[in-house]
C-alpha cells in the first residue's frame, strides 16, 4: 500500500449577497433579469442593495 500526497483546495463559500450579486449580474434578457430579481427577493434580499448592473426591465 502506497500513500499519496493530499492537496487541501479552499471551499469558496458564498453569502446570499453574493449569490444575489451573481443572479443579478448573469441575466442576459429582460427577462432574464426580472426572474432574478425574484429569485433574490424570495433569499430574503432586496435586490436594489445589491451591486450589480441594472438591466431595464419590460
Amino acid at each position: 500500500m502506497f500513500l499519496q500526497p493530499v492537496i487541501s483546495l479552499p471551499v469558496d463559500v458564498y453569502t446570499p449577497e453574493r449569490k444575489a450579486e451573481f443572479m443579478l449580474n448573469n441575466a442576459i434578457t429582460p427577462e432574464e433579469y426580472t426572474t432574478a430579481v425574484e429569485q433574490v427577493r424570495k433569499l430574503g434580499l432586496d435586490p436594489e442593495s445589491i451591486p450589480h448592473v441594472r438591466m431595464p426591465t419590460k
